[in-house]
């Protein structure tokens, strides 16, 4: 998959373009897209523009996915940036208030209290771990966060 078509979309500020592009495809291959966007690992160069496109689809789209999408590219892809994990746990957040019975991001927040930085208070994160092993007994990660594992 050729990328620079995408890049040049998002560098000319073309959102609605880009945007169209990716919505024809899978959800999977457009995150990829995304990521590869957002950080060039052969440059070892980021693009926090990848944001902003994301930003204007949330103005258009507001998607537990999408809030989903953003928290793991500035939590995981763009970490590396200042205060990324925090906008990252933000848009965590928010993935979990739109789709509260959506375990798999329960679990991944639990990734913000084991970064150095702990954006997650203790008190929420062993909420969302009873709330996990509730829904999902053998989650490795929630027992670790209440001392059952």
């Amino acid at each position: 998959m050729e990328i620079s078509i995408y890049i040049d979309l998002l560098n000319g500020l073309e959102f609605d373009k880009l945007e169209q592009k990716l919505m024809e495809m899978p959800f999977n291959v457009m995150e990829d897209i995304i990521n590869r966007l957002a950080y060039d690992s052969v440059k070892e160069e980021s693009n926090l523009l990848v944001y902003t496109f994301l930003y204007y689809l949330l103005c258009k789209h507001e998607t537990s996915k999408l809030h989903f999408l953003i928290s793991k590219l500035m939590g995981v892809t763009l970490n590396h940036i200042r205060n990324a994990e925090s906008i990252g746990l933000y848009h965590g957040l928010q993935a979990s208030r739109l789709d509260p019975d959506n375990i798999d991001i329960l679990e991944y927040l639990l990734y913000y209290k084991q970064i150095p930085e702990k954006p997650l208070s203790d008190k929420i994160a062993i909420s969302f771990a009873k709330q996990i092993i509730d829904k999902r007994p053998q989650s490795v990660a929630a027992k670790m966060r209440i001392g059952l594992y």
